[in-house]
């Protein structure tokens, strides 16, 4: 049995990746005992007694890093850990600096480098469209509300606001931009980027790579529905070759270790491609993925425990994906144990 660690299991209106993740991974060929990293003891995954087999509380990864790999060993320690994948980008950071010390444990993560992860920057778009032959809208980084009017002079109304990490807000006027601007910074902190509003429709490449410029198998969507925070609702899967091809330059030139997600538009008036986001983790939407062919959660952790694992792009398209909601009831005592032992492992419940 391979026991895996995921984070980001909070499967809300802003869903993370992580019940993604360990749906592809119990639906794979693998023997797998999956274990929830939760930042909140009502973050649902917890509760989801048929995909995540034991939950764990963590620091938040903003504190002490020494807390942070603390709360790790002991976890190793009662669940001899093989792979964690991580998938927040506030966590990353952290996972890069301890990386080392969690592989001489014997657990092992694939993800980028500091340096791959700087580059791929919502401030960098720029240099890094320009080096993989994509073109991106004008944007500029705001520390300051004098950098915002000045950035949304230079970029024109209507144009998106974005924060850090996540969200981003079309505004209209002035006035919108400074509302989203507060409420983002507030949330993630600086910088926030004003970026050009562009016509078209916007679609997404997920993949993971493995380290050299190789890809373990890409997979494209287009997005139909989004949520208000920007969260893909309803998509369909696409074959389109220039976005693949787009896709392999970003791999090659910036050397990709880890699963990743390639945010594009393509214009309506011109049928240009432009770099909207370089995403350093999978998506929420992952497990369309898997259920279409290429299950990446899978292929990396096999490519972890060096094992065979393929590598082919070949998936269905013309597939929908629906995203819904649901509701599970649970003991108060499960919320009790969580909050009060900050772990709670889950039985799944027997129908007689």
């Amino acid at each position: 049995m391979i026991t895996v660690a995921v984070s980001g299991i909070n499967a809300a209106d802003n869903p993370g990746p992580g019940v993604g993740i360990i749906r592809a991974l119990k639906e794979s060929s693998l023997d797998i005992r999956t274990i929830g990293l939760a930042y909140d003891a009502m973050e649902p995954g917890i509760y989801l007694d048929h995909l995540v087999d034991k939950s764990y509380i963590m620091p938040y990864p903003s504190g002490d890093v020494k807390s942070f790999m603390e709360r790790i060993r002991y976890i190793h320690s009662v669940e001899n850990l093989n792979v964690i994948i991580s998938t927040l980008d506030a966590e990353l950071p952290v996972f890069m600096d301890i990386e080392p010390e969690l592989a001489s444990l014997g657990i092992y993560m694939l993800i980028p480098t500091k340096k791959m992860f700087a580059l791929r920057n919502k401030g960098k778009l720029k240099e890094l469209g320009e080096a993989i032959d994509v073109k991106t809208p004008k944007y500029i980084s705001c520390t300051s509300y004098g950098d915002l009017v000045h950035a949304t002079q230079e970029v024109a109304f209507p144009c998106m606001i974005k924060g850090p990490f996540y969200e981003a807000f079309k505004a209209h006027n002035q006035a919108e931009a400074d509302g989203y601007f507060k409420k983002l910074a507030a949330k993630w902190g600086f910088p926030i980027i004003a970026q050009q509003f562009i016509e078209g429709q916007e679609y997404d490449v997920i993949g993971c790579g493995d380290g050299t410029g190789q890809n373990m198998g890409l997979f494209a969507i287009k997005k139909m529905t989004t949520t208000a925070l920007g969260k893909v609702w309803n998509a369909i899967s696409i074959k389109n070759d220039r976005l693949l091809e787009a896709c392999n330059r970003l791999l090659k030139h910036l050397s990709w270790r880890g699963g990743f997600e390639f945010e594009v538009l393509i214009e309506a008036q011109s049928d240009e491609i432009f770099l909207l986001e370089i995403n350093p983790r999978f998506p929420a939407w992952v497990y369309m993925s898997a259920a279409c062919g290429i299950n990446l959660p899978e292929r990396m952790v096999r490519c972890l425990m060096d094992m065979e694992y393929d590598t082919h792009s070949n998936y269905s398209s013309g597939k929908i994906m629906i995203r819904y909601t649901n509701e599970i009831l649970k003991d108060i005592s499960d919320f009790e144990k969580i909050s009060s032992y900050g772990e709670l492992e889950n039985k799944t419940m027997e129908v007689s």
